[in-house]
């Protein structure tokens, strides 16, 4: 079964916000440079949320263009697959038509993350994003008023994030490994925690057709669809207010999306997951993640923060630090990163909201998460399972 690896710093949130700073913006930063380049950013977004890839999107009813809208500060989520965005930014002019099952009755997803659950109908709708488009897109509208009741198979995951403060964002682009968010698990029963069919007497879990599901907006795309790169500047050791990049559609489909020099590290093709060889140990459960807010790692590797940014990584001093990161085609590639005491860090830029060198437990001894501090000055590369690339077929992660 996949996992959706999508972590929401609540705890950074409510500190940053308390502090001040930083600056909205619509999402993105630059001008793109081709139809296949979309500007994005780490800025404070409308929650205060330090390491948050936003972009903008442009949402339309199903085969209209007249009545659109474009929707900003929507994090970009290679950990996750699907469209999925808060009800509360959403125009009720849209009329986006809500989804049923093979009985008429509505449908509805359930997404639970590490840290709780999101609640929502599935409706249908045409997305833009730089010149690319993926037509009659399910996607996913969070906190709809419409389906109040959550069943407790869902809701039992932790706290409900449902409103933009909660969530940390408008929306959630999630372009991750996989064509569907649940794939053939979801398509041969129903899985409490997943879908539901939604009549008027409950919600209750429901299989769903891999074609029903909450789909990958680029392997929908006409072109470009194969993967993804994600571009980001290298930052400061101290971090920064904020940083702009490019999310480019497509691998070896342009002139400007080429692997290059990247070296490519296959996935299990039905976790997404590498391995990760760290200070004498192996961790099989290894994933590269622009969603998750910092890296990931281990149980108690390192003295806990106690101040504001409790529960967070707060060495003594300044760690510097190396990793191999492995692929199922047993390529290997060296990675160098730092973990800094968050609480100083912090404390010293409480108007930062980009920083490469912040961590925490991951709670088990088998877990490295390259979070979005690993795509600070890297060029990385997410292929779609199936698609080919020229460097071979997807699921794969480059760098």
């Amino acid at each position: 079964m996949r996992v959706l690896l999508v972590v929401m710093l609540l705890g950074l949130a409510m500190l940053l916000g308390a502090c001040g700073g930083g600056g909205g913006g619509g999402g993105g930063g630059g001008t793109p440079t081709a139809a296949n380049v979309q500007p994005i950013s780490v800025n404070a977004g409308p929650a205060s949320i330090a390491n948050i890839l936003f972009v903008s999107v442009i949402v339309c009813p199903p085969g209209s263009s007249a009545n659109c809208q474009t929707i900003d500060h929507v994090q970009v989520d290679t950990g996750s697959t699907g469209l999925r965005l808060l009800a509360s930014v959403v125009s009720p002019s849209l009329s986006l038509p809500q989804q049923t099952d093979v009985n008429g009755n509505p449908l509805v997803e359930c997404v639970q993350f590490a840290d709780g659950f999101s609640w929502g109908p599935v409706k249908l709708a045409d997305m833009q994003v730089a010149g690319e488009q993926a037509n009659s897109l399910q996607v996913q509208i969070i906190g709809d008023p419409a389906f109040p009741t959550i069943p407790a198979s869902c809701s039992s995951s932790g706290p409900p994030e449902n409103t933009v403060p909660t969530f940390g964002a408008n929306g959630l682009l999630g372009i991750g490994l996989f064509l569907q968010d649940c794939g053939i698990a979801c398509a041969q029963e129903a899985i409490p925690g997943a879908y539901y069919s939604c009549p008027a007497s409950g919600c209750v879990p429901t299989a769903l057709a891999v074609a029903r599901q909450l789909q990958n907006p680029v392997g929908m795309f006409s072109v470009d669809n194969n993967g993804t790169i994600i571009e980001l500047p290298s930052i400061p050791a101290a971090g920064a207010a904020t940083v702009a990049g490019s999310l480019i559609f497509g691998i070896g489909t342009q002139p400007n999306n080429g692997l290059g020099s990247a070296k490519v590290l296959t996935t299990d093709p039905n976790t997404g997951y590498i391995a990760t060889l760290f200070d004498g140990q192996s961790y099989s459960t290894s994933y590269i993640d622009s969603g998750s807010s910092l890296f990931f790692l281990g149980e108690s590797l390192y003295p806990l923060c106690n101040r504001d940014a409790a529960g967070f990584y707060c060495p003594t001093t300044t760690q510097t630090l190396s990793a191999t990161l492995q692929g199922v085609n047993a390529i290997s590639s060296t990675a160098n990163f730092s973990i800094v005491n968050a609480d100083q860090a912090i404390a010293a830029n409480p108007s930062f909201y980009a920083f490469d060198d912040l961590a925490a437990p991951a709670g088990d001894r088998s877990t490295f998460a390259w979070g979005l501090p690993f795509f600070y000055g890297r060029d990385v590369y997410t292929a779609i399972e199936t698609r080919q690339t020229p460097g071979g077929m997807g699921p794969y992660f480059a760098f």
